[in-house]
């Protein structure tokens, strides 16, 4: 099925390499609003420079494993948004090292450490030796951010993806209805909760668009659908009916991402491989998978 890739941010011949990260910073995210908070505050002492340092290094390890995730990526203009954002960071790091060089020199003027010749053959490197190659340091990370951000940015900007990104909480449910069919054995339902039309992304309050998945295999029924702003799946036998008819669960499976606009491929793995591990447990086997379309209006 189709699906309407979603709006990638602007670079075009009159934005710098270092837009994408700008455009992204300035949409709601509270790592980053924690950071500038402290920033506004201000900073003065060494507790304040040590606690940024350490913090930059835990981000700078927490951008590692979040690229690590199989779907870390949709398309690349995603990657071309980090690129931006690390090379950003790089040029940071090339002024951190350039203002820690400066700020050891403050120490020496005041008299409380001692600048020496530099280390000769065979002796120890000292504080200028150090000083030294925080600047030599600096200068070569300039020097790679100069020659590489632009184009190596650009050219991830440019590049052409295919990834189904869909547009909408609806898109999403639809698309995942569909690879289920495609991939699974089983009866497949694509229960819709309203008319074509009739749904608004921007009214969505978490709960999508009222259209559900229900998904038959080897007797066991389970249902697909977002709430909370989450992406769950249950197990009808999971399920507790209360006095007044309705039916509660407080057991279910919580999908990889909260995107309301996830690849959908990422949700329907996510959902086969609790359908694989289930069916392993039954040790049962199942019928071929079919799609089949509800109104509920």
């Amino acid at each position: 099925m189709p699906i309407k890739q979603g709006p990638a941010a602007l670079l075009d011949d009159a934005t710098p390499w270092n837009g994408l990260y700008e455009q992204a910073a300035e949409k709601q995210n509270d790592l980053v609003s924690e950071v500038r908070t402290a920033v506004e505050y201000g900073m003065h002492d060494p507790v304040d420079s040590v606690e940024m340092a350490c913090t930059a290094a835990e981000t700078a390890g927490a951008t590692v494993q979040a690229l690590s995730s199989p779907w870390s990526l949709y398309t690349p203009q995603d990657a071309a948004t980090v690129a931006s954002a690390l090379f950003v960071q790089l040029r940071y790091s090339a002024d951190a090292l350039a203002e820690l060089q400066r700020a050891v020199g403050r120490v020496v003027e005041r008299g409380e450490a001692e600048l020496v010749a530099p280390a000769g053959a065979g002796e120890s490197t000292n504080l200028s030796d150090a000083l030294e190659s925080l600047r030599a340091l600096s200068d070569t990370i300039y020097g790679l951010v100069a020659r590489h951000a632009s184009t190596t940015v650009r050219a991830l900007h440019a590049a052409p993806g295919s990834a189904p990104v869909p547009a909408d909480a609806h898109q999403t449910v639809a698309a995942v209805a569909a690879l289920l069919a495609e991939r699974r054995e089983g009866t497949v339902t694509l229960n819709t909760g309203h008319e074509d039309g009739d749904y608004d992304p921007h009214d969505d309050d978490g709960f999508g668009c009222g259209c559900d998945v229900t998904i038959l295999v080897d007797g066991e029924e389970y249902n697909f659908h977002r709430g909370d702003s989450e992406w769950s799946l249950t197990r009808a036998s999971d399920g507790l009916e209360t006095s007044s008819g309705s039916t509660v669960y407080d057991s279910w499976e919580t999908m990889s991402t909260t995107l309301k606009t996830a690849h959908p491929q990422q949700l329907a793995g996510d959902i086969l491989k609790v359908l694989a591990a289930d069916q392993s447990a039954r040790q049962g086997s199942v019928g071929s998978l079919r799609v089949v379309t509800t109104d509920r209006n």
